[in-house]
């Protein structure tokens, strides 16, 4: 008798091992979290979301969803989102042949219920027949980027980014950047820096060449630890240069 009970508590606790340890719903460890909040307010209810950005920087237009996430009730109005998978075929870039596979991501705010499919291609800022855009917008000012490997010293990535950052996520700030305000030997330097990774000049500010990288109306900066995201509704895309230039 006594060994019987012994065996039946030996049981009870394999069989106590073996229960699942997460629900069927469980979508494992996210590949990044980021906390962010709603710059502006709004009485309608909002979703976050994540949504991969299938044409070239800084355009904003032809987007994939990659997860969502509620928006609390509350000033500020705050949310995490969670990235549980690597971008989409779609996403994925290069800047030059050779140069290192990225994806860029914009964090958006959009309408409760707008973004129910787990995946696919969203309405335009304009929303679907035209509908309001007032629950619509993005962050401007920060991309999440995606890197299939690590960054080498003196590539043109490494000029992009501003860093040699390693593969994975990270979170980067955005600021517009306008040619007009800078000397033309500033310019000029850029394009010889470019020269020297690979890139060519041609005299044109061509897709592709070292002046249409130099010109490019933004640049990109690692964001601190612990930056957040900030969407601000009625942003459509990169507001970028533009107005008078700083004294």
């Amino acid at each position: 008798m006594r060994v019987g009970r012994h065996l039946l508590l030996i049981l009870a606790a394999l069989g106590e091992s073996c229960d699942p340890q997460a629900g069927s719903d469980y979508l494992g460890e996210p590949l990044i979290s980021l906390p962010g909040y709603v710059k502006n307010s709004t009485p309608a209810p909002l979703e976050a979301a994540m949504l991969w950005q299938r044409g070239p920087p800084p355009s904003a237009n032809d987007q994939e969803l990659a997860t969502r996430a509620p928006v609390r009730t509350g000033f500020p109005a705050s949310f995490m989102l969670h990235l549980y998978q690597p971008p989409p075929s779609a996403a994925r870039r290069t800047l030059a042949p050779g140069e290192v596979t990225y994806a860029r991501a914009n964090a958006g705010a959009v309408p409760y219920g707008i973004a129910a499919g787990a995946a696919g291609a969203l309405p335009g800022p304009a929303g679907p027949a035209g509908a309001p855009t007032a629950a619509y917008g993005i962050d401007p000012n920060h991309w999440v980027v995606y890197l299939g490997s690590d960054v080498k010293a003196g590539s043109v990535t490494e000029w992009w980014l501003g860093a040699t950052l390693p593969a994975g996520f990270h979170l980067l700030r955005v600021t517009a950047f306008d040619a007009r305000c800078v000397p033309p030997e500033q310019v000029d330097a850029c394009v010889a820096d470019l020269g020297q990774r690979g890139i060519p000049d041609d005299g044109t500010s061509n897709e592709g060449t070292a002046r249409s990288f130099c010109l490019a109306p933004y640049r990109l900066s690692l964001a601190p630890p612990g930056e957040q995201l900030v969407l601000e509704l009625g942003a459509t895309g990169f507001a970028g240069g533009g107005g008078p230039c700083p004294p």
